[in-house]
């Protein structure tokens, strides 16, 4: 029984002895190491919309008549204020006409009587029956202008009309569409994005679009308005944002693609291959130099974001640490470590190996030198 005890012991220390043994004969495990520096990090939504215009009417007109005169052509631009459409106004003008004349009467008269007024020659009451005539001829002949100015059409806006709907000599009723009005200087972005970004999202915040319209185009524009609301079912709010259209290339109705760039900041990142999770944790193997012997330490790390094969640091690490990013299967907290150049990874030339350090050397130099070295 003695014997089996010492037998076993034995056989333990020769195998630890080996295994220290054989980990002495390996040495220092070879790693890539790369620093921790500063990058543009932020929230990256991708939605898809549809484009509106920034403003769009159906021009009308609010009263019955043939049309006289037209003045517009189908797509054409116009100014706002400029007069698109006319409807026949002799009938009008001979109404406007009778009431400037009953306008210019009345004054006449007021004056007639404030003469004899001041001569006591008619009453108060008589002047001031004179003074409501005037108000009231001057109250007609304003409403008389307006009925003649509703059979005039004028564009409310700068923009770009559509197809014209009307001709010259056709009767047209309060209501009909005479054409459609769109400015297009800007245009609405309208989607919908997951209510969870909500807090990140606020007027101002910066988006960008495309269109397979419009390829090789991307369109920058901002956000304008969020909708009060969110949907029950999507679980999702309505974003609206504006793009600027200067080449009016942009169109109603267009389908969009959008990515959305909220909370944009630097911050300390590091590659994503460095992070090493364990359970809910995640760890780092930060490099150590102690008196020139290069050792890797354990780091709990809180992470952000990640963008382009970098992760966002939180907080654990400092600017210009140096960051174990390959081999940290190899290693254990506090275990000595070799750095390595990445050259080592990058292919020689034909007849050249590579030597530790990654310094190249010619095949015929290389035995040259091992045949130098034999005794």
């Amino acid at each position: 029984m003695t014997y089996r005890i010492f037998s076993t012991v034995a056989v333990f220390i020769t195998c630890l002895g080996l295994s220290q043994f054989a980990q002495a004969q390996r040495g220092p495990a070879s790693v890539f190491v790369e620093p921790v520096t500063e990058r543009e990090f932020a929230i990256r939504v991708e939605a898809l919309g549809t484009l509106t215009p920034n403003e769009v009417v159906n021009l009308t007109l609010n009263t019955a008549d043939r049309v006289q005169s037209l003045y517009f052509d189908d797509g054409q631009r116009v100014r706002k204020g400029k007069t698109l459409l006319s409807l026949a106004q002799r009938e009008q003008i001979a109404l406007t006409e009778q009431a400037e004349a009953n306008s210019e009467e009345a004054i006449k008269q007021l004056e007639r009587v404030e003469r004899l007024a001041n001569r006591n020659a008619v009453s108060k009451a008589e002047l001031d029956e004179a003074r409501r005539a005037v108000e009231s001829a001057s109250a007609q002949l304003r409403a008389v202008q307006s009925r003649q100015k509703d059979r005039v059409l004028v564009a409310p806006f700068d923009g770009v009309l559509g197809f014209r709907q009307v001709s010259v000599g056709s009767f047209v009723r309060p209501g009909d569409t005479v054409a459609r009005l769109i400015d297009d200087s800007e245009m609405n972005l309208e989607f919908s994005v997951p209510s969870t970004f909500l807090r990140s999202l606020k007027p101002g915040t910066k988006v960008s679009a495309r269109t397979d319209d419009l390829p090789d185009m991307a369109f920058d524009g901002e956000i304008a308005t969020l909708d009060n609301v969110i949907d029950p079912i999507t679980r999702s709010v309505t974003v609206r944002a504006t793009l600027p259209n200067p080449d009016r290339v942009l169109m109603s109705g267009m389908f969009m693609e959008v990515i959305l760039i909220a909370n944009p900041r630097k911050s300390l990142s590091i590659p994503e291959e460095a992070v090493q999770p364990i359970g809910p944790k995640t760890y780092v193997y930060r490099l150590n130099d102690a008196d020139g012997t290069l050792t890797a330490q354990r780091l709990d790390v809180e992470l952000g974001a990640a963008e382009n094969g970098y992760i966002e640091v939180k907080s654990g690490l400092n600017p210009g640490d140096r960051i174990i990013t390959e081999g940290v299967i190899r290693i254990r907290d506090g275990a000595e470590v070799k750095v390595e150049s990445k050259s080592i990874l990058l292919p020689t030339k034909a007849g050249e190996v590579r030597v530790s350090g990654g310094t190249n050397i010619s095949r015929s130099t290389g035995i040259m030198a091992d045949a130098a070295q034999r005794p």
